[in-house]
């Protein structure tokens, strides 16, 4: 009997040249958009904020449009607090113990970034989601003064102000380490829709206008 199975077969020319492939195609873009964990699972979102039954259906649409390597992000919150939190302003946030911990899951996240530019890739954007005290890009939320503690509420006692999340300006730190400089591009919510209703299809338009 003859054995079929040789060292020579197994070489990667081999196969590509069997199966009619081309040893130099290789189509990927080499450029890569990292997210913040809840455009692609609104399951990691507080109570009644998602819009969609899955992930951020026209987002991901654009990404796909624009043929960029989606990266995925560990949700901060969920890691620390779980999914039955409540939604909070960045302020709630903003703690040194909180801080420390989103600056150690930053770090770690940025690991396999350096891997991806190491070998020929982009990371072009970081795309998170506006208004989240910890992944807000452009807007956060801060409470608003003269509230008394036990009567505010999210998001009606909630002043919208300009600012980065919580984790995003760890993220951001840690990025900047590695000499990883993005564009920054932030997703409004259900909350930040209603004070501004045409915050999205702008950010829809950054999209294809920025990757």
């Amino acid at each position: 009997m003859v054995n079929l199975i040789c060292p020579e077969a197994l070489s990667s020319l081999w196969v590509l040249q069997i199966f009619g492939v081309d040893e130099l195609s290789d189509p990927r873009s080499n450029k890569v958009v990292v997210v913040c964990h809840c455009i692609l699972n609104v399951h990691s979102l507080e109570e009644g904020l998602a819009e969609y039954p899955g992930l951020e259906e026209d987002i991901f649409k654009a990404l796909m449009e624009k043929g960029v390597g989606v990266v995925q992000l560990p949700c901060p919150e969920t890691r620390l607090h779980g999914i039955q939190r409540l939604p909070m302003p960045k302020d709630t946030y903003d703690k040194p113990e909180i801080r420390a911990s989103y600056a150690a899951q930053a770090r770690e996240e940025v690991l396999q970034l350096r891997e991806f530019v190491k070998n020929g890739a982009e990371i072009v954007a970081v795309v998170g989601a506006e208004a989240s005290p910890s992944c807000g890009i452009n807007i956060v939320g801060k409470w608003k003064p003269d509230v008394p503690l036990e009567t505010r509420s999210f998001p009606q006692d909630i002043d919208f102000i300009e600012g980065r999340g919580v984790f995003m300006e760890e993220f951001e730190k840690a990025l900047a380490a590695e000499g990883i400089k993005p564009a920054w591009i932030g997703v409004p919510g259900k909350s930040l829709k209603k004070v501004f209703p045409g915050m999205f299809e702008e950010t829809l338009q950054i999209i294809q206008n920025e990757l």
